[in-house]
């Protein structure tokens, strides 16, 4: 009997652990499943969601700075937009005081910005937000005055502006006094870009030395300046490294600067009439650091033979120039033919200077006529001939709808075409948003080239007419044109 009553016991202990221990495996597989379904929840909302909305808050955050101006309309996009959107200080902290509509706007934006250094424009005079923002003149890093300078500048010429390092000021015709001023209270700055001027910059009692600054890196002036009387080397600026100028008397000006450390010049054709043309009397050696050289577009369309009469004049000011970017309109001063250069015997151009020049762009390139490219070419093939140095040419054109071609080599030519004869001559050609052809044309849509089926039922495009499309197109045109190739 104790036996029996020994093993039902044993029994008894045996199935009780099997129930605690089935128990236990139930809990854990009622917790598995609570989980599961959470996992399933998730990711059934998850793929309900568009796919920026799955993207991480950081990277959600470099795409509104990308689009930033749309701030106030991405906000009510969504309250995961909107949190994202007012976490963000950078966002907020370009402000247009033009589009503001009260102070207390005005105030909401400085408040989101939080420390961000601030990006200012003004272009009417709004007392009311300028006390808005004039405690916060320890963040301006940027501002821009569009309109009504003078009483704008008037205001905050008291102010300390530590952080300001980039101003910008359409005078309208105003003095330029303010700049005195201006240097001291804003000690970082290095960035001016001056609109407008026409009065002389100086008051009878302060010498041209004032003007000079030991901060400013890049430098634009815009405007007419005949009457601005500056001795020569009176100006300093010590670190500058870019000038701008597109105003009517440069030379006079380039004569007055002192500036070791320019790199960059550019130059273009502003309004207020022609610009005044004469040698440059100050020593050569004076730029021998300037290796980069602008001529932009003229503003007032067509270029003053004034204009292009400077274009020469730089060549010998800035005889140091590695690389040139030049619109199309200056071709001609620079790449004359042999017959109207100023030494025919030496068949000498303005660009024989630049020794030096390794880089060329032409911008605008497409607008070039025929009867332009002999002279152009003329210069590539005595330039190779006299065993100087092979240039990397870049051919650039800004209307991206045109369809004028840059035609490449023809399998039945007689004669080099343009394409042919410029790789011949430079050490290596690229084309920059140029319609390109064979015999016949390559058309263009937005860019793009486009292959049409009658070039090869001609049989006018070989294989060394599809090299040489290789070598001047990007990878992606080449694609495109491939991709056209096998369906024509």
């Amino acid at each position: 009997m104790r036996d029996l009553l020994s093993g039902a016991r044993a029994e008894l202990a045996r199935l009780q652990h099997l129930e605690f221990e089935l128990l236990q495996e139930l809990l854990d597989v009622r917790k598995a499943v609570a989980t599961q379904r959470v996992v399933i929840d998730e990711l059934i909302r998850a793929s309900s969601l568009p796919p920026i909305n799955r993207l991480p808050n950081e990277l959600l955050a470099q795409i509104f700075l990308l689009i930033k101006d749309e701030r106030e309309s991405l906000a009510g996009v969504s309250r995961h937009w909107r949190a994202v959107i007012i976490d963000i200080p950078s966002i907020w902290s370009e402000i247009n005081l033009d589009t503001c509509e009260n102070s207390m706007q005005l105030k909401l934006h400085l408040e989101r910005s939080r420390q961000a250094p601030l990006t200012i424009m003004v272009s009417a005079y709004e007392p009311e937000l300028l006390d808005v923002i004039i405690p916060h003149a320890n963040r301006w890093h940027t501002l821009r005055i569009l309109g009504c300078a003078l009483p704008v500048l008037n205001r905050i010429l008291s102010l300390e502006i530590p952080s300001l390092e980039f101003l910008f000021v359409d005078l309208e015709y105003d003095s330029v006094d303010f700049l005195l001023t201006m240097y001291s209270r804003a000690p970082a700055l290095k960035r001016l870009w001056l609109e407008g001027l026409t009065d002389p910059p100086l008051p009878f009692n302060l010498t041209a030395g004032q003007l000079g600054n030991k901060s400013l890196t890049k430098l634009a002036l815009v405007g007419t300046t005949d009457n601005w009387e500056l001795p020569r080397e009176s100006i300093h600026f010590p670190v500058l490294e870019s000038l701008t100028l597109r105003i009517n008397d440069p030379m006079s000006f380039l004569e007055a600067i002192v500036v070791p450390k320019l790199k960059h010049f550019e130059f273009s054709e502003e309004y207020g009439g022609s610009p005044i043309c004469r040698a440059f009397s100050g020593p050569k050696s004076k730029f021998d650091n300037v290796h980069h050289l602008v001529l932009a577009p003229s503003v007032v369309g067509k270029l003053s033979k004034d204009a292009l009469a400077l274009t020469k004049e730089f060549c010998q000011v800035f005889h140091g120039i590695r690389h040139a970017a030049i619109d199309m309109a200056y071709l001609l001063p620079l790449f004359p033919p042999y017959w109207k250069v100023d030494h025919p015997d030496d068949h000498c151009s303005s660009i024989d200077n630049w020794t030096c020049l390794e880089i060329l762009e032409i911008r605008d390139f497409t607008s070039m006529r025929a009867w332009s490219y002999e002279h152009f070419v003329d210069w590539f093939t005595k330039h190779t001939n006299l065993g100087q140095r092979r240039l990397h040419l870049k051919l650039i054109s800004d209307d991206t709808a045109s369809s004028y071609p840059v035609i490449l080599n023809a399998s039945n030519a007689s004669s080099s075409t343009l394409y042919q004869a410029l790789q011949e001559c430079c050490a290596s050609v690229e084309l920059d948003h140029i319609p390109v052809s064979s015999q016949m044309y390559l058309s263009t849509s937005a860019g793009s080239l486009l292959l049409s089926s009658p070039v090869f039922e001609a049989g006018l495009v070989g294989e060394s007419d599809l090299v040489a499309l290789t070598r001047a197109c990007s990878a992606q045109t080449m694609d495109t044109l491939l991709a056209q190739f096998w369906t024509l």
